[in-house]
């Protein structure tokens, strides 16, 4: 990974739509170069996919909770399982420390969030924190190397 692939990355990033002109213009090489790059990427498994960001709250679904679940012993497999399967779920961290899981979700009304964590509590004990603002969204560090 050299500076210029991290700069991809991140372009992409941010606008996963670019073409391969304007990324070689923001990066100075040609077209056929950051095709490769990308290629290459993609390839090894760097760059695993591309799609749309959603607002959620434009949708209808205005309320983000992070929800900590400390999973009953010998529970683990029946709680993962349950998590799988629910559609309110938009990331699932397993995690060290007592809470096993963090879970990030994303639900219509508080009501709904109160049936997903009745949905969870027979599996673990939940500690929830909603989301007021998210004032990063990335997934590559800005300052690697």
């Amino acid at each position: 990974m050299d500076k210029t692939n991290w700069k991809l990355l991140k372009l992409l990033e941010e606008n996963g739509r670019l073409t391969f002109a304007e990324l070689g213009k923001l990066v100075h090489l040609t077209a056929p170069a950051v095709a490769e790059r990308v290629r290459k990427l993609e390839e090894s498994g760097i760059i695993t996919g591309y799609k749309a960001k959603i607002n959620l709250e434009k949708i209808g679904i205005p309320i983000t909770a992070l929800v900590e679940c400390q999973v009953y012993r010998a529970k683990e497999r029946e709680f993962k399982a349950l998590v799988m399967g629910l559609d309110e779920v938009v990331d699932c961290f397993n995690v060290t420390g007592p809470s096993a899981f963090v879970l990030r979700v994303a639900v219509a009304s508080m009501s709904k969030l109160d049936e997903l964590l009745e949905r969870l509590i027979d599996l673990s004990d939940t500690r929830t924190m909603m989301v007021l603002a998210q004032p990063i969204e990335r997934s590559v560090p800005l300052n690697v190397n």
